[in-house]
């Protein structure tokens, strides 16, 4: 450029752009509008996809029902299959799989593993769909609408909470003992009382809109229904010693007595032998022991430490409790077959039963259908916050800024050969004068050897 292009030619060329600078200037403002209209229709036709997991468990990596969250699932040949037959797409999960890619705000960023600190879990996933869709006749954004759509449906049915233990069925009470009734009502009953905590620990002010009931007030009516009304059942039944069949109850009755006699034995015996090894021990070993220990406002203090005759008690213990557990049982199954076996009830206690059997029925699923109501109340609120999908939306101020400098480039790269073109028309035509004054002197060289040689 030094030695080519002088300073004042290249002043004289800047100076000569007056003309050109609208034809610039058009050009750059043609430029713009382009590249910012393409870029727009760009990420409205093909959006990215958020989901965000705000859960409380989500966060240790975890989903809803406890077990371990895998985002492989949100792009497993499952969900992709499912997502090609509700969407009718013209396409396998092969090549569906080709075009969508899973990315977390995490991947940017230089983890060390090594540090426990640094160990992180996302609890966010972008999804990009690839503009190649439309050569399957549809767009990113329809796919990506139907894959949250049957991923969502995938994650409340499998990892979401399970409320079909508050489905009863009272087929099996067909025939079933006056007593022996009792006992599996109770058991429905338990189910529904068992299931309520989970909730009611997480959110114990809930409270229905209609019935105003929480999780703890129906868990206090269910346990009343245990603790009253079926007890008030039984005491009935025993008073009046009412069976289907006599002879087949004290038969059971008596075997079951002799199950329970073989098991409180067995507990005896683990009782005694624990009785007998703290007896073995020496006076001298069986003192306690203190060690020097620091609690948890590390304050110095001397603890008292278990031995081994500490465990054999404890173990005594249980075996003793659990044989006196044992016995109410076989006195219970005693009473109820002396009971039946003396009993001398008319039809019209056979009824009554039947009445309060089918009353209490009634109320058990009445509290069921109420904990249902409030439960999936509750779990529909749940579940709207499991997840939230969000597409991302063009940032015009982005976009118009990369296009102003993209814009300025283009324009600069328009002067830079306005400037220069001048210049390099004149060496070339410098250097095609060259070649023809070349050439001719090549000409003149050539007949001159001839005449020589002739």
């Amino acid at each position: 450029m030094k030695s080519k292009l002088q300073i004042s030619e290249l002043k004289h060329e800047i100076g000569g752009l007056s003309g050109k600078r609208r034809k610039v200037a058009l050009a750059g403002v043609f430029f713009f509008v382009i590249f910012f209209a393409g870029r727009l229709l760009t990420e409205l036709w093909s959006p990215d996809m958020l989901i965000a997991f705000n859960y409380e468990e989500a966060a240790q990596g975890q989903n809803p029902n406890g077990t371990r969250f895998n985002e492989s699932d949100i792009l497993s040949d499952e969900i992709l299959e499912k997502v090609i037959e509700r969407g009718a797409l013209k396409i396998s999960a092969g090549k569906l799989s080709e075009l969508l890619t899973l990315s977390t705000p995490l991947d940017s960023q230089k983890l060390d593993v090594s540090k426990e600190s640094d160990m992180k879990i996302s609890t966010e996933y972008w999804i990009h769909c690839s503009d190649r869709a439309a050569l399957y006749q549809t767009d990113p954004k329809t796919v990506l609408n139907f894959l949250v759509d049957v991923y969502r449906e995938n994650f409340e049915l499998n990892y979401a909470e399970n409320d079909s233990v508050l489905d009863l069925s009272f087929e099996n009470l067909e025939g079933m003992e006056y007593l022996d009734v009792k006992d599996y009502l109770q058991m429905q009953a338990a189910k529904i009382k068992d299931y309520l905590p989970g909730n009611s620990n997480e959110s114990n002010s809930y409270r229905a809109e209609e019935s105003e009931e929480t999780f703890t007030s129906l868990y206090e009516k269910i346990q009343n229904f245990i603790d009253v009304e079926l007890e008030r059942y039984g005491a009935f039944v025993l008073e009046n010693g009412l069976s289907t069949n006599k002879d087949t109850y004290q038969s059971r009755m008596q075997y079951a007595n002799h199950v329970l006699e073989t098991s409180r034995k067995k507990d005896m015996a683990a009782h005694d032998v624990r009785i007998e090894a703290i007896d073995s021990y020496n006076a001298f070993m069986t003192r306690f022991v203190l060690i020097p220990t620091y609690d948890e406002n590390q304050e110095f203090y001397m603890s008292r430490t278990k031995i081994g005759v500490d465990y054999f008690a404890d173990e005594a213990t249980e075996y003793l409790e659990s044989a006196a557990e044992l016995v109410e049982k076989m006195e219970h199954n005693t009473y109820a077959s002396a009971q039946v076996g003396a009993s001398s009830a008319e039809a019209g206690a056979h009824e009554q039963a039947n009445q309060q059997i089918d009353a209490l029925k009634t109320e058990l699923l009445n509290l069921a259908e109420q904990s249902r109501e409030l439960c999936d109340t509750y779990v529909d609120e749940k579940r709207e916050g499991y997840m939230q999908v969000n597409f991302t939306s063009p940032s015009t101020t982005g976009i118009a800024a990369d296009a102003l400098i993209r814009t300025v480039l283009f324009a600069a790269a328009l002067v830079g050969i306005a400037v220069l073109d001048p210049f390099y028309q004149k060496q070339n035509a410098a250097g095609r004068v060259a070649a023809v004054l070349f050439r001719r002197k090549n000409k003149k060289t050539k007949k001159g050897s001839r005449h020589e040689r002739t």
